[in-house]
């Protein structure tokens, strides 16, 4: 299975939003939801050019702005699903 890659940009702009809450609720999401370490990798970044939109999360290269703890983790949560749905249909 393609992992999930998140990146959470810890920038200055998207700091000052608040991105550790949403770095501690994916966190917390990957083992309330027991993710699999190959389903979901969740990473810090640097700027990713969207400051003024932030805080940003990156989606295996999907870029998400304005994003909150709760956003984000529906967010995750439903790429999971596709992701395990895409992998149960290829069997």
């Amino acid at each position: 299975m393609q992992a999930t890659n998140v990146k959470i940009c810890t920038g200055r702009s998207c700091g000052e939003r608040h991105s550790e809450y949403i770095i501690k609720r994916l966190e917390a999401d990957k083992e309330f939801y027991q993710y699999q370490e190959d389903e979901v990798v969740i990473e810090t970044c640097l700027c990713q050019g969207r400051c003024k939109e932030g805080p940003t999360v990156v989606y295996n290269n999907d870029i998400q702005i304005y994003q909150n703890p709760v956003k984000a983790s529906e967010l995750l949560h439903k790429k999971v699903i596709e992701a395990r749905k895409r992998i149960n249909t290829k069997k």
